[in-house]
């Protein structure tokens, strides 16, 4: 993409089908939705030299054309107007949606991919305001920015934005200075990663007796509120407030993500 995008040289890249949507996805943020793609057959690896010539010499598995062909008019066909057209991306999100049945809500927020799919509280202004209360820190103050991957840019979130994701996860008012604690950090649930990890939050301190969090027998099981419904309040924010968590789209992750440890004296 560099020398496409700085040298306006015409490059053509090869991936294996599987990539599909992450070719465009990473294309289309990079603002260069028109780069030359061509893709060969799943699996690479364990393959022998004549099955991979067969690649290279067969079609391309999701536009039906020569490999070789496609590789040869990328290289070899000018730029046109459409290829340099600029992308510009919406980045702002409403704060409010236009009342509806609670069963409505539900589908808004499914089908706009704001939930982990499992059943919200949902966040009306009055829930909100009452996790609010329990901070204070005002509600338009930056908490911090998240991104789903490298090669996006990074979301700035606030207080107030925190805080409906908390009550979406059913978490109680009390919690919220932990959960906000979370958030400072910056540190997705749901950054892409092909390691084999999973995102952790360890909390220290009194708060963890104030709270009633187990640190006993089955600590990291669904067994205690506080427990369960931080830990998915950390989950939500980290999908919502980066620009989204959708595979293949903004998740590019094959398993799961790093440790964080973070403190919540601040944000009380």
């Amino acid at each position: 993409m560099t020398i496409d995008n700085k040298y306006g040289v015409p490059t053509v890249a090869v991936h294996t089908d599987r990539f599909i949507a992450v070719v465009r996805s990473v294309t289309q943020v990079s603002g260069m939705p028109h780069m030359r793609q061509v893709f060969v057959p799943q699996p690479i690896m364990g393959k022998s030299p004549r099955e991979l010539r067969a690649y290279v010499d067969g079609n391309d598995p999701i536009t039906g054309r020569p490999v070789m062909q496609e590789v040869i008019e990328g290289l070899t066909s000018p730029f046109s107007a459409e290829d340099l057209k600029e992308v510009t991306f919406e980045r702002s999100t409403p704060r409010l949606v236009d009342p509806d049945t609670e069963e409505s809500l539900y589908r808004l927020f499914h089908d706009n991919h704001w939930t982990d799919y499992l059943p919200i509280i949902l966040p009306t202004e009055e829930r909100v305001a009452a996790m609010l209360a329990h901070t204070s820190h005002k509600p338009d103050e930056v908490v911090g920015h998240m991104r789903s991957t490298h090669f996006r840019e990074y979301w700035e979130y606030t207080v107030e934005k925190v805080a409906v994701n908390a009550v979406m996860a059913g978490a109680s008012p009390e919690y919220f200075p932990v959960i906000l604690a979370v958030a400072a950090s910056g540190a997705s649930a749901r950054g892409s990663t092909t390691s084999s990890a999973a995102g952790m939050v360890v909390v220290n301190g009194p708060v963890r007796h104030t709270l009633g969090m187990n640190a006993g027998t089955g600590a990291m099981g669904p067994y205690n509120h506080a427990n369960a419904t931080i830990g998915r309040a950390y989950d939500l924010l980290s999908q919502n407030l980066q620009g989204g968590s959708i595979p293949g789209l903004t998740y590019m992750g094959s398993q799961g993500n790093n440790q964080q440890t973070v403190s919540v004296d601040d944000w009380r």
